[in-house]
């Protein structure tokens, strides 16, 4: 009998050790409180598009091509306009699985006419305006589908502008359209868009359609491995001549291997918490709560200097993380672990940075807002940074969304890492990187974080802080395990 449980324990540890994309399957874009805006795909993570007013496709499938799979002319005048596009090519792509669905994208086109565009939007109050698509299947049946998303890009708003009643088209202004599509109808012969027009300004507008193409779906699978690829399960890597620092939490008295360690943190080592439906890494993680009306859950630190190590100017930093089944940042985001060079002058808790005082660059992560339904258990990642340029007492936040961006899931563990080089004193120099699973999230190389060569890099800052000042809304948890400080890039651990 002892076969089978042993066969499940394997399984559950590949299953923890597995390369998950920090972009879920399944991600689409949305128009809702933390939906796509002019200058981002998705709001909760300030995830950029790779062009301001979205990111498309054309017919002949080119990236920002001229191409459209259908266009039509709207032009100014009095009274209701039922304007029709006939999509049959494109959704006959999202139907067949040969691209993916994240809608369509409406522009408008060079041409004499150059006005505004205004469509009645799925939650205008007129029914008999909303947008329809229609499509007519081959055995003579037909569906009509109400958008399950529908707003417009406008650079001149950073919200999201999906809970509008109307959407616009115009040189400033793209639409975007999305509809779940049904899987078990059989063959298309027509799909048909249907939008009314109450509103044009101008002479009107020319407008073709093409196919929306989020910034992750371009980005490679690929993997990029370390050090750590050379010692399965990250067995005897504290020995490789580049790890500083090598860290799993399975003593008890833990703390006392770390240079600094707050007792006002709310964090034990645990090997399980079926509670929290927690899944072991590598025997014993780090659980870490941020108690209800509480902001700190875990203060801890490892400073080179009192670990007798000189301080460095670059340095890389890897450990493994898993949201617990109740994390929800519902209210606001907060602090993650990262890197710094405070010396308990400047660099956190409002005490602005000069070049000369003090810097930070703490990992983040942002709220969650309730009302984003389609983002349940979803959290996204960020740094959070104390710079010699900062513009006020409060940090700076730099997205993790770059390439699949850093989107991390509920109840499933993640190798973060994050590589920090200072600058040269007083040049915009310093680099910032980030990795999910040994994907690229983010690329940041014109920071400047000091104007003096005696600001190092001081300290790995394990550090998880709700908010600014608001404290956290009810309790939750998330797990830390396999801590790594390298002067060599990490990478995930091998299975």
């Amino acid at each position: 009998m002892r076969l089978p449980r042993i066969c499940c324990l394997l399984l559950f540890l590949l299953q923890a050790i597995s390369p998950v994309l920090a972009v879920p399957k399944g991600l689409v874009v949305s128009d809702d409180i933390v939906g796509a805006t002019c200058v981002s795909y998705l709001l909760m993570g300030k995830f950029p598009w790779e062009k301001p007013l979205g990111d498309w496709v054309d017919k002949a499938g080119k990236l920002y091509g001229e191409q459209p799979y259908t266009t039509q002319d709207v032009k100014a005048q009095k009274g209701r306009q039922l304007v029709e596009f006939n999509v049959t090519g494109l959704v006959e792509q999202w139907l067949s699985a040969s691209q993916p669905n994240q809608g369509m994208l409406l522009r408008s086109l060079p041409g004499p006419l150059s006005g505004v565009i205004e469509f009645l939007s799925k939650e205008s109050p007129d029914l008999s305006g909303r947008p329809m698509l229609k499509l007519q299947w081959k055995d003579g049946s037909r569906t009509r589908l109400s958008p399950a998303a529908d707003t417009f890009l406008d650079c001149t708003s950073l919200s999201s502008l999906g809970s509008r009643p109307e959407i616009k088209v115009s040189t400033k202004q793209n639409a975007l359209l999305r509809f779940d599509l049904p899987t078990d109808k059989g063959s298309l012969q027509e799909a048909t868009l249907y939008l009314a027009s109450d509103v044009q300004y101008g002479s009107g507008g020319k407008i073709g359609v093409f196919r929306v193409q989020a910034p992750f779906e371009r980005a490679s699978n690929d993997v990029q491995h370390g050090l750590a690829s050379k010692y399965p399960r990250d067995q005897g890597i504290e020995k490789d001549p580049d790890v500083i620092f090598a860290h799993g939490f399975e003593s008890k008295l833990w703390m006392t291997e770390w240079s600094d360690w707050s007792l006002r943190s709310e964090a034990s080592a645990v090997s399980e918490d079926a509670q929290r439906l927690f899944v072991p890494l590598s025997g014993k993680a780090l659980r870490i709560t941020l108690l209800q009306g509480k902001n700190l859950g875990l203060d801890l630190r490892y400073l080179f200097a009192k670990d007798g190590k000189p301080e460095p100017e670059e340095i890389y930093f890897r450990y493994y993380l898993r949201f617990a089944d109740d994390w929800n940042p519902s209210l606001d985001g907060g602090k993650m672990p990262g890197i710094s060079g405070t010396y308990g002058r400047a660099g956190w808790g409002m005490r602005k940075t000069d070049g000369y005082n003090g810097w930070s660059a703490r990992g983040g992560f942002f709220a969650r807002p309730a009302e984003a339904k389609h983002m349940r258990n979803l959290t996204a990642l960020n740094t959070y940074s104390y710079h010699a340029d900062i513009n006020d007492a409060s940090g700076d936040i730099w997205p993790w969304g770059k390439g699949h961006a850093a989107l991390l899931e509920n109840n499933r563990w993640y190798s973060v890492e994050q590589y920090l080089k200072l600058n040269t004193p007083g040049i915009k120099d310093g680099v910032m990187r980030a990795w999910i699973n040994g994907q690229m999230v983010m690329d940041k190389t014109d920071i400047r974080f000091r104007h003096t060569p005696d600001l190092k890099i001081e300290t790995v800052w394990l550090d998880v802080y709700h908010g600014g000042i608001s404290p956290s809304p009810h309790d939750m948890s998330l797990y830390i395990d396999n801590v790594v400080i390298s002067r060599k890039y990490i990478g995930p651990m091998k299975p």
